[in-house]
């Protein structure tokens, strides 16, 4: 075939007295988006690209035009949010599957082991991860695979990619095979996407080997003229305090960024973007069109031959018109065990009918959401006499077990460790048995719960969880450095019981639970007491059950700055009290009572201008609640519903922001700069309760009057988003304190294992 191609060519050339034009386009990351600003310039100037050969991004952005894009097409795309999302690693937010979702925890560091390997063989090998651009390029490629018939001389215009075989140490050329195959093995740059396999051989970047591959070109497809697009470079030599240097030494070989015959120009675009920059594509591709701009008179100069954009627009019309829609007749998943097939079968297309890719995306990405699965590669083959495709699935398994550190590191004495442990099994359904642990003076927690997702039509999700944690509550807001007087409210509480989910779309969830719980608070009656005194202690053995349906889009667990989530929650609680005054206490005596109450909460948690350096968002809390009285002030304010709504807030026992039926609220504003890794944070919020709880003689409860009090929350923080985990300076405002100004400095995440009656 390819010798009937420079057959073709050399037979147009001598008849028309014109030249072949071949563009060759190097590898550089987020810098190679130039070269889509080259070819606009040489379309603009009707100079003919005949032939196209790229490496790592030039073997995108050629993969593209030889599919039927345009350049102006290619400059729409790649200006996108999902394209940034692509190169980032992460999904489309109406794709995040939150059923999939934990409850989250102050995890910092992740590590995943099979128990057979090594530690070694256990660590991650891509900081990106590629579901997303892997489906985009299925999608992209599909129908000009289709069309060509997997031939690459008969695309729009014949195409050439290299990819590095690290398991053959050679450089590798693509002139066969799927579209999106060769370019996703040419683009895997070492560490930041993971390489593929093709034909049992491990495919990396093919600027390893090759950047710049005129050589290709030339001995492909003989051009008479040579076009360069390069922005690539030979390294220097490495340095003994660089590591990067001596990776790309040992990774990279000497590239020839020449044009091999002796027509040739190569234009070489200059740009501020960096190598992993793609959050502004329009700067790069500008900065190719004005290179290449400045090289057009000797480009027209050097070529006599001119192809009008209406002729070419016509033949990508044509061209993209014999593309068949991508629909997946047949889905075939391989890398699974038999259960296992069954159950991601079940996940994309339980009814076995023939489904194009815009119904199958958010499915695909709920079977990528299962913490089974840690990775999926799709390959779609036409197939002619159906006239759809074959959709071939590689699902990577997850490791099986997984550890988790993190927790809460901090100026205050609240500082807190916690350990996980997750251990995934994986068959007809998806389970996992998980262990948690948190360890501080402030908070002392351990959880054991078993998670089983089921494949059913609707998904489903059962979790018999158990639960013991101890919060407490300091005396003195003391810092880290200062002695700190005993606790005044210790909360303890054991509850097992059964969690059942049920989502509601990829944001929703519908969840069910029912729980048997015993709390012990002990508590002095106020801030005057002494190490000699003993506290009060009030039990509260109850049951539990709960509905609450919820819609959460939040980016971040702690802190963040767009999405949205809101909630709907109705609760039963029935159960027996039982107070035992302490030294400090004006009652006497054992009492016992029977409790049952209600609770409906209503919350709004939403973030505006998602993008952007200025952003804002609001909150919006309701709760009504019947709950009856405990013996006393303190153990009726302890059970009763409470607003916190800043981190820092949920380490402070505030009486004045404790009410059975409150409405609350407040406002945020946020500057996030440095690609939103830096936010500063401005938060303010009234407490609006019905009737408050006050405390009356002999330490009883009583009611004030209807909106008679209210009370206020101020929030500044600075806050640094590290690769591990936030870090951030905050001061605060809580009215109800005797000092109500507080300060601190945390690493980490204030979150906590549930409740009982969460």
């Amino acid at each position: 075939m390819r010798l009937g191609v420079l057959l073709i060519g050399l037979l147009v050339a001598l008849g028309s007295g014109a030249q072949q034009v071949g563009l060759v386009l190097s590898g550089g990351g987020a810098v190679g988006l130039t070269h889509i600003g080259v070819m606009k310039a040489l379309e603009e100037n009707d100079i003919p690209i005949d032939y196209i050969a790229g490496s790592s991004m030039g073997a995108l952005v050629g993969a593209m035009y030889a599919a039927g894009y345009s350049p102006w097409e290619m400059d729409s795309l790649f200006s996108t949010e999902r394209f940034r999302l692509m190169a980032d690693g992460g999904l489309e937010d109406e794709y995040i599957f939150y059923f999939k979702q934990d409850i989250p925890d102050a995890s910092l560091i992740n590590l995943k082991f099979d128990l057979d390997t090594s530690l070694q063989a256990s660590l991650p090998t891509n900081l990106r991860s590629p579901v997303l651009i892997d489906y985009e390029q299925l999608q992209m490629f599909a129908g000009a695979s289709a069309v060509s018939g997997s031939d690459m001389d008969s695309l729009f215009v014949p195409y050439r990619c290299v990819a590095s075989d690290i398991t053959a140490q050679r450089p590798v050329m693509f002139d066969r095979g799927d579209l999106a195959q060769a370019v996703r093995a040419s683009m895997s740059y070492p560490f930041y996407f993971k390489p593929i396999r093709i034909e049992g051989h491990l495919m990396m970047d093919g600027g390893l080997y090759n950047n710049f591959p005129s050589d290709v070109m030339y001995g492909e497809f003989l051009p008479d003229i040579i076009l360069g697009s390069n922005v690539a470079y030979n390294a220097p030599p490495p340095s003994e305090d660089d590591l990067m240097s001596q990776l790309k030494a040992m990774l990279q070989e000497k590239t020839n960024y020449s044009v091999i015959c002796e027509n040739g120009i190569i234009v070489e675009p200059k740009t501020t973007t960096t190598l992993f920059d793609f959050s502004n594509a329009q700067q790069p591709i500008l900065d190719g069109y004005n290179a290449a701009m400045e090289r057009m008179p000797e480009i027209k100069a050097a070529i006599a031959r001119r192809v009008p954009r209406a002729e070419l627009e016509a033949r990508r019309k044509h061209f993209r018109s014999k593309m068949p829609p991508t629909v997946f007749g047949d889905i075939h998943v391989q890398g699974l065990s038999r259960s296992q097939t069954v159950f991601a079968e079940h996940l994309l297309n339980k009814r076995e009918e023939p489904i194009d890719a815009k119904t199958l995306k958010p499915r695909y990405f709920r079977l990528y959401a299962d913490h089974a699965v840690s990775g999926l590669h799709p390959k779609a083959t036409y197939r002619e006499e159906r006239g759809n495709y074959d959709l071939e699935l590689l699902v990577k398994r997850e490791k099986k077990l997984h550890v988790r550190f993190g927790g809460m590191f901090s100026s205050r004495p609240i500082n807190t460790g916690m350990v996980g442990l997750r251990y995934n099994l994986f068959g007809r359904t998806s389970s996992r048995i998980e262990a948690l642990s948190y360890f501080g003076k402030f908070y002392t927690a351990g959880q054991l719960k078993v998670r089983s997702d089921l494949s059913t039509r609707l998904p489903i999700y059962l979790e018999p969880t158990f639960t013991l944690q101890r919060t407490d509550y300091f005396s003195s807001f003391s810092t880290f450095f200062e002695e700190v007087r005993p606790g005044y409210v210790v909360m303890r509480e054991t509850w097992g019981g059964l969690n059942t989910g049920m989502a509601l779309g990829n944001k929703g969830l519908l969840r069910l639970d029912g729980k048997y719980a015993q709390t012990k608070d002990s508590y002095y009656q106020s801030l005057d007491f002494s190490p000699i005194d003993t506290a009060d202690v009030t039990e509260f053995y109850f049951g539990t059950v709960g509905i609450m349906a919820e819609r959460n889009s939040l980016n971040r667990k702690q802190h963040p700055n767009a999405g949205e989530q809101l909630s709907a929650e109705l609760r039963y609680v029935g159960g027996d009290e039982r107070t035992t005054p302490g030294s400090t206490s004006e009652n006497t005596g054992v009492y016992n009572h029977h409790h049952e109450w209600v609770t409906a909460k209503v919350k709004l948690d939403k973030y505006f201008i998602p993008r952007g350096t200025v952003r804002f968002g609001m909150l919006l809390e309701g709760v009504y609640s019947t709950q009856t009285y405990f013996q006393n002030y303190t153990a009726t304010v302890v059970r009763a519903p409470a607003f916190q709504p800043t981190p820092e807030s949920k380490t402070f026992f505030i009486n004045e922001f404790r009410a059975p039926q409150y409405l609350a609220g407040g406002v945020r504003t946020i500057i996030a700069v440095a690609r939103n890794k830096f936010d500063l944070r401005l938060e303010g919020y009234v407490f609006q309760p019905y009737k408050p709880l006050l405390r009356g003689d002999f330490d009883n409860t009583v009611q004030g009057d209807p909106i008679s009090e209210r009370y206020y929350i101020a929030s500044g923080s600075l806050i640094y988003q590290s690769p591990v985990g936030p870090v951030w300076f905050n001061t605060s405002y809580f009215d109800g304190l005797d000092e109500p100004w507080a300060w601190s400095l945390n690493f980490g995440y204030v979150l906590f294992a549930q409740k009982a009656m969460e």
